[in-house]
């Protein structure tokens, strides 16, 4: 089996594409200054974040780079979506219930099967290769996703895979930040997320202290910090101001 590696280089290179000065990139459904920097790491000839309703049928957001991507029109509309149920390869997360793991449209067809199935119809159409899925947490019956495209050359490979893998829990991080924003909620940085959803989940100060490998002060601390940005002044209330909308992980 292939070993597969990421270089000290592909690190830097990942942490600059979650480089958090480029979140307030503009673009309404993620930022696109991180979607230019994701296409440097990853060459691709388009990427996207696409929101959806798939049993409702209908698309709610698109965020593109190029402006031309694989998309939807009124002739084409019913089309996809009798494709998209039809076929794994659209439907992934809502057969299988994973809503965290990359997946690649040649993991379910053959170059031979793009070229000559109904399951690569739409592909066809859109004069698709090879295209890389990276799934996001499905909210309220949405299902968002960020998709990569390559029209020619070699598809995606295990390696870029494996580093989108990793990315994910970061961009999921990114489009979170991006809501929170929408809904007014002051900026609060990664630790004290990350303190406030364990405070979400029920969890003591001796137990966030103890996941968290801090003195049960430190925690203290950064909760005066969270209470003090957001305007309040207990634990119920700084959740309930910091997860307005189910935000699962």
């Amino acid at each position: 089996m292939q070993q597969l590696t990421v270089t000290e280089r592909d690190l830097r290179r990942m942490l600059d594409v979650v480089d958090h000065q480029r979140w307030d990139g503009a673009g309404r459904e993620f930022p696109r200054d991180v979607l230019r920097a994701l296409r440097e790491l990853i060459p691709a000839d388009d990427i996207t974040f696409q929101v959806s309703r798939p049993h409702d049928r209908v698309f709610i957001g698109l965020e593109e780079l190029t402006g031309t991507p694989p998309g939807l029109d009124d002739d084409c509309d019913e089309l996809f979506w009798q494709l998209y149920w039809r076929h794994r390869t659209c439907s992934r997360p809502q057969r299988t219930g994973d809503h965290e793991s990359v997946w690649m449209l040649s993991d379910y067809l053959s170059l031979r099967q793009l070229g000559n199935s109904e399951a690569g119809l739409w592909d066809r159409m859109n004069g698709v290769r090879s295209e890389i899925a990276v799934p996001f947490p499905e909210h309220d019956g949405e299902d968002r996703r960020m998709l990569l495209f390559r029209t020619t050359g070699p598809g995606f490979s295990e390696r870029e895979r494996l580093i989108l893998q990793l990315l994910r829990p970061h961009l999921v991080d990114i489009r979170r930040d991006l809501e929170r924003r929408r809904a007014g909620i002051p900026d609060l940085t990664t630790r004290q997320w990350e303190l406030l959803r364990l405070v979400a989940a029920g969890h003591s100060n001796t137990q966030i202290a103890r996941r968290l490998f801090v003195a049960e002060g430190t925690v203290r601390k950064h909760l005066e910090n969270i209470y003090e940005r957001l305007g309040v002044n207990s634990r119920t209330a700084a959740v309930a101001t910091a997860f307005p909308v189910a935000d699962s992980a």
